[in-house]
């Protein structure tokens, strides 16, 4: 597994968000921006302290998953990336170069591009508390950031895991 690390961030993705996903303050701030989705039913109608305490847990059981990847699969582990990601859109074939998938633990969602059988590339991530991607600026934001990425790599060649090895070389 490979993350994006973007210009003017100081972390990677996958660590980015692993680390929002267990800060309370950011937790509290993005529930209250988000209160009425929490109170829609779509999760049901939690508080945001409810929130918060599920985030948390999700999070540090979402990223034991992936940390616990081996090639013996002991409880509670994977054994391939292939068991956490889909396709994210259910009309996508497998077979689709840099396929846009989509690892998720409840509302916490972790976007990448399939490399190869097993090899993803994070673009991003977010609390998804909405049925469409679209209905939400920050979940729209995702798709734009998956699609720009996908853009870049095939413009640039880059749709294997040699291409995506060379360009983290340079």
């Amino acid at each position: 597994m490979f993350s994006i690390k973007y210009a003017g961030e100081e972390k990677d993705e996958f660590s980015r968000l692993f680390e929002l996903w267990q800060n309370p303050e950011y937790l509290e701030t993005f529930f209250e921006k988000h209160k009425s989705d929490l109170e829609n039913g779509f999760w049901g109608s939690l508080s945001i302290e409810k929130a918060m305490y599920k985030t948390f847990l999700q999070a540090s059981e979402f990223e034991r998953i992936f940390l616990g990847v081996s090639k013996e699969k002991p409880l509670g582990q994977i054994k391939s990336l292939e068991e956490v990601f889909s396709p994210l859109h259910n009309s996508q074939y497998y077979n689709l170069t840099l396929l846009k998938s989509k690892a998720r633990r409840r509302w916490l969602r972790l976007y990448g591009l399939r490399v190869e059988n097993d090899i993803y590339l994070i673009t991003g991530g977010t609390i998804k508390l909405t049925r469409r991607m679209q209905e939400r600026e920050h979940t729209k934001n995702e798709l734009v950031k998956i699609e720009k990425c996908r853009r870049y790599l095939i413009d640039h060649g880059i749709v294997d895991l040699e291409g995506i090895i060379e360009e983290i070389k340079c």
